[in-house]
């Protein structure tokens, strides 16, 4: 069983594996159309016949798989553990699980959740919401602050003690791109998420945020609500990621019309 890095003379073979469950692997698709090759590392399982297991790894920031052949999961981990350092995982639980036991060797994650991936293919049945906006540069320092806050929630890390420049113009980026929706209320921005990957088969959404002095006022479902009727003009069907013990977010995304797809992991180190 080998495994190569990919190279553009492999695009169409890539896409071939990835086409095998287009709703799971919406981000993947997203990245390759968008972004070149060598924009991130592209290793894969390679039979001679053609592709198998792949993981795409940002290095020092991401790493995302698909491969259902556990075998190829694991070959994949050996590969990465020779070559690049552990970093986040997300994706399939059972194929994150043994990819980065290989990977990452005795060492431990910080966080191990048990995410879903959920999937919604209909806006609610009530009327949207109002209030709900793309962003303004006006919101820019802002939702700084609260993009911060909502990844320490989720990951466990503070963006503003690793590169608080990068987190600002990561922000202000998504601004300019129209891709972070907010919803106001008497004035104030109450709920914001970010629209990440989009494709013919969905688009994923992530980044969702409620302030703590908001909450148990139902603004996570109004917000998702709004959204909702607005992506599913354009697109088939939205997914996002939530941690299964999230019982909050949990009801939300349920109530609005999200069903559970697949168990996913995500892992920081």
């Amino acid at each position: 069983m080998d495994v190569r890095q990919l190279t553009t003379g492999d695009e169409a073979a890539l896409e071939e594996v990835l086409e095998a469950e287009p709703v799971v692997n919406l981000f993947l698709r997203g990245f390759a159309a968008s972004q070149p090759m060598d924009r991130g590392y592209w290793y894969a399982v390679d039979d001679g016949v053609g592709l198998g297991g792949v993981v795409l790894l940002i290095p020092g920031r991401l790493a995302v798989p698909w491969s259902p052949d556990p075998e190829h999961a694991s070959a994949l981990g050996r590969w990465l553990a020779r070559r690049h350092q552990p970093t986040m995982m997300v994706g399939p639980r059972d194929q994150v699980d043994p990819m980065f036991a290989e990977w990452a060797g005795s060492r431990k994650p910080k966080r191990f959740h048990e995410q879903h991936l959920y999937v919604a293919t209909s806006p609610p049945p009530r009327p949207p919401p109002k209030g709900l906006r793309r962003a303004r540069m006006s919101d820019w320092t802002l939702l700084v602050e609260r993009s911060a806050r909502m990844e320490y929630e989720d990951l466990g890390r503070d963006p503003y003690d690793e590169d608080p420049e990068l987190h600002a113009r990561v922000v202000k980026e998504r601004i300019i791109a129209g891709k972070t929706w907010v919803m106001e209320r008497d004035g104030e921005v109450v709920f914001q998420l970010n629209v990440g990957t989009t494709g013919r088969e969905g688009v994923q959404v992530g980044g969702t945020y409620v302030p703590p002095r908001f909450r148990g006022q139902r603004l996570c479902m109004q917000g998702m609500e709004a959204v909702l009727h607005v992506l599913l003009k354009h697109y088939p069907r939205v997914t996002l990621h939530v941690h299964e013990h999230n019982d909050p977010a949990v009801r939300c995304y349920e109530r609005v019309g999200f069903v559970p797809y697949m168990p996913y992991r995500l892992l920081t180190v």
